[in-house]
């Protein structure tokens, strides 16, 4: 089964890269840095193909899903492409939220109306965006982050929706603190401070967002939900 990870150059993205594989997964990797990816899944003996491609420019993104099209197609679609983003409200003005709304949102439409033509014809698909916990706990200065992210779980459950009698679901996945990528460069003391904000007292294993994307892939009656993986940092 074909899988396509956007946003495939983070530090959550490879850490989840093993268990996808692991779990039979054939994987079409995207980023704007492909070469870099590319070199750390032949350390890592994963078998994956990388395609470069900027997902806030319509003419990559065509040419990434004609590319996908060669590779026999994709029956799941993780949007994962994303930027952090940290400004007080009375500091961030239009031009800055557009673009972050263009990389955390709008990047996730223009590939979800590209993979849905195919996945309507063999009725199967699965639509599944990574969103935060902040779109629902937002910390200082988070409001253009926050943003995004609740724009596109928005956005997923109306997918649902409109493809609900076609065999495809649309998901979103929205995860705390996870022991993985940018955490890493996280000061100790400041670790300990956001360590305090999560219940559960210790920071999620990245391998749970993998196995929450195969659940979702296997469900066929999961669809338009929100799947919370945060410590109960966050409880709806």
């Amino acid at each position: 089964m074909n899988l396509l990870l956007t946003g495939a150059g983070g530090g959550i993205s490879k850490a989840i890269l093993p268990e996808l594989q692991a779990l039979g997964y054939t994987l079409l990797l995207t980023t704007r840095a492909a070469d870099a990816l590319k070199a750390h899944c032949e350390a890592q003996g994963i078998p994956a193909k990388v395609f470069p491609a900027d997902l806030t420019k319509e003419e990559d993104v065509h040419a990434l899903f004609e590319w996908v099209a060669a590779q026999g197609g994709v029956d799941v679609l993780v949007n994962n492409a994303g930027v952090a983003h940290a400004a007080a409200a009375w500091k961030l003005d239009a031009a800055e939220m557009q673009k972050v709304m263009d990389t955390n949102f709008l990047s996730a439409v223009r590939c979800t109306q590209l993979a849905l033509p195919a996945m309507r014809t063999q009725s199967f698909g699965r639509i599944i965006s990574i969103s935060s916990v902040v779109a629902h706990k937002p910390s200082f200065g988070t409001s253009a982050y926050s943003a995004s992210k609740s724009a596109l779980e928005g956005y997923m459950r109306g997918v649902a929706i409109d493809v609900s009698t076609k065999g495809i679901t649309a998901n979103t996945i929205a995860y705390g603190y996870m022991n993985a990528g940018m955490l890493h460069d996280v000061p100790e003391p400041l670790l300990e401070e956001v360590k305090r904000g999560i219940p559960m007292d210790h920071f999620g294993r990245p391998e749970q967002i993998a196995a929450a994307i195969d659940y979702l892939v296997k469900s066929e009656y999961t669809s338009g939900q929100t799947i919370h993986i945060n410590g109960a940092q966050w409880m709806p």
